[in-house]
């Protein structure tokens, strides 16, 4: 049996990638979470229904808490963390305490008391976006980028240096306890159950009212949709090349904001004009993975097309469809 440790397990990626787990025999998932941003909604009670699974709720940035988590597991996938671009301006304090504290405690906590196969830190794009603006650096980016903090002042830094801090922790916990580890630096992932402050369910929010507003509309990105995000982590999580390195994770195609919001409204067949407004303040321009790593180190490649997994994603955030959850 395969014991594996899922912190976020209500958020996005947590939930989606308990599942991904699950559906392989002789697994059991731990799920941990605080339930304070994360949803405890049908799809996470079904997840909870399954007999491989159980669920911690548990504040990770209390010391109590996280040396009562279990250390007789296998793996750690710790993605909890508070995301979303409008918490980065609006609750940057929150967002840091819960990037930083928790991974400290975790790495601490399994580096001293277990001997796991692997410790999984979820990074972020984020963390490239001062270099790629201020040096001009190339893009797509590759992971031996030089990372920097343009602007402590501007709170959108609140994310990115949390998870910076983040990838410093394990990779020194790594160092003094003798625990494997990998960091995926997640480039935009996206699909159903992602909550609203993200810029695809956030679309297409206001496209339910008739409002079809962009942001940053000529910034560039590339999304990866859910399911090959989570196939790629735990790929990256259990890969022995993977051991001690920093891999990129996200889609090979780079569109702009526009294309993104028109390729919306395409997949469901709606004409509109697109509201198009200016990126805020510290949005990097372009951003891009460079995947030469990732598919060197694990043979990955998305399975899902852009079109497919907007297609899905509008189901569940339009229609009410619980897209691929058994419901």
């Amino acid at each position: 049996m395969t014991k594996i440790v899922v912190t976020g397990v209500a958020g996005f990626l947590g939930f989606h990638l308990a599942r991904f787990l699950l559906a392989r025999e002789n697994t059991e998932v731990i799920g941990v979470d605080n339930l304070v941003r994360g949803v405890h909604d049908q799809a996470l009670q079904s997840l909870t229904s399954h007999k491989g699974f159980s669920l911690i709720k548990a504040d990770l940035s209390d010391e109590s808490a996280v040396a009562a988590l279990p250390i007789d597991v296998d793996y750690v996938y710790h993605l909890a963390a508070m995301n979303g671009t409008q918490n980065f301006y609006e609750r940057p304090m929150d967002v840091i305490r819960h990037c930083t504290l928790p991974t400290m405690l975790l790495a601490e906590h399994y580096g001293k008391h277990a001997r796991l196969k692997r410790f999984i830190y979820a990074g972020t794009s984020e963390s490239y976006a001062s270099t790629v603006t201020r040096f001009n650096w190339p893009v797509p980016t590759d992971e031996t980028v030089p990372l920097s903090i343009d602007d402590i002042t501007n709170p959108r830094w609140s994310y990115a240096m949390g998870k910076m801090h983040g990838e410093v922790v394990t990779a020194q916990a790594g160092r003094a306890y003798d625990m494997a580890y990998s960091i995926v630096r997640f480039h935009n992932a996206y699909g159903p159950r992602m909550g609203d402050k993200h810029v695809v369910p956030d679309f297409y929010a206001r496209a339910r009212d008739g409002i079809f507003e962009l942001y940053g509309y000529e910034d560039t990105r590339a999304f990866l949709y859910v399911d090959d995000a989570v196939r790629g982590t735990a790929l990256i999580g259990e890969t022995a090349a993977c051991a001690g390195q920093i891999v990129n994770l996200g889609g090979a195609r780079e569109i702009t904001m526009l294309e993104l919001g028109q390729l919306m409204l395409e997949v469901r067949g709606i004409k509109a004009e697109i509201n198009c407004h200016p990126s805020p303040s510290g949005s990097v321009k372009r951003r891009a993975p460079d995947l030469t790593k990732l598919r060197e180190l694990t043979g990955f490649e998305e399975t899902v097309s852009l079109s497919r997994g907007l297609e899905l994603t509008a189901k569940f955030y339009l229609d009410d469809e619980l897209v691929g959850f058994g419901a």
